[in-house]
């Protein structure tokens, strides 16, 4: 959903502020929200759909910052108010892969991966379905200098280097975690993937990694067909505070506080398909 559709849609207002309290009614329902400077926004209903921003921070190597995701800030305080309602939270890790310049990337060598011949929406209504010439991706796989390049560094990623200790992902691994965890595998396959039409990056599917930037560019250069790539932006971990699912009905609404609603990823849910169907 697009940032015009949304400014456009009848009867609805947009409020851009950092939510650091949960207010509460006389009977400990849901009342509204505080924001950082002090503003109260009443509501019957209040969903929290926090990603990875809650308390969040990133990780390259050893280098840290407070952030939810690369360039944008991580959100405090909303934790600390949940903990005092009476919340239990914890803390996981996931991550993103290098960005790279799709000039510099080789694709004569690469097996394209073409998008499925009859196309499938998220949507039943007609009226979103919006036919556009669909974008190729491209099929490439790990080598074994890139496996070794790993073995070599796992000190310095902040997993296996021990300064993060929050759960990893289930289902969608760091590079690491995969040469660790199947070390009897030889190779796994790496997407290239497009981010837009009039914009040169590619998303390196499968290839996440907490490893100092310093090395991810030599990284990157042991895939087929990067060899001489250009990286646009290095990949990153990020840790982040959740609520355990348990917490909440199967409507996400909470059972401890009534019309309070917990969506997405702060439920614990890794996967941003997975997160995305829960809202």
């Amino acid at each position: 959903m697009s940032w015009p559709f949304v400014f456009s849609t009848p009867n609805l207002s947009i409020r851009e502020a950092m939510v650091t309290d949960i207010l509460l009614g006389k009977n400990d329902n849901v009342e509204g929200v505080c924001t950082f400077f002090g503003m109260n926004f009443y509501a019957p209903a209040v969903i929290l759909t926090t990603g990875t921003f809650m308390s969040g921070k990133i990780w390259v190597g050893r280098t840290s910052m407070p952030a939810g995701r690369a360039g944008e800030s991580a959100s405090h305080g909303l934790t600390e108010n949940l903990q005092r309602l009476g919340f239990e939270s914890d803390r996981l890790k996931t991550g993103t892969p290098a960005r790279v310049d799709c000039r510099t990337v080789d694709f004569s060598v690469l097996e394209p991966q073409l998008g499925d011949e009859e196309v499938s929406w998220f949507s039943f209504d007609p009226d979103f379905h919006i036919e556009k010439e669909q974008m190729c991706c491209y099929l490439t796989r790990t080598t074994k200098s890139t496996h070794q390049l790993i073995k070599d560094n796992l000190h310095e990623t902040p997993t296996y280097g021990g300064w993060v200790e929050a759960k990893g992902p289930r289902y969608c691994p760091s590079i690491e975690d995969k040469i660790v965890r199947f070390q009897d595998k030889e190779s796994h396959q790496i997407f290239l993937e497009p981010e837009g039409r009039t914009v040169p990056e590619l998303y390196v599917q499968g290839f996440s990694t907490g490893l100092p930037e310093r090395l991810q560019l030599p990284l990157l250069r042991t895939l087929p067909g990067l060899e001489n790539c250009s990286m646009l932006r290095p990949a990153y971990a990020v840790e982040y505070d959740y609520l355990p699912a348990h917490q909440c009905s199967r409507s996400l609404m909470t059972k401890k506080i009534d019309g309070l609603f917990f969506s997405g990823q702060i439920n614990g849910t890794t996967g941003y398909e997975e997160a995305a169907a829960q809202v």
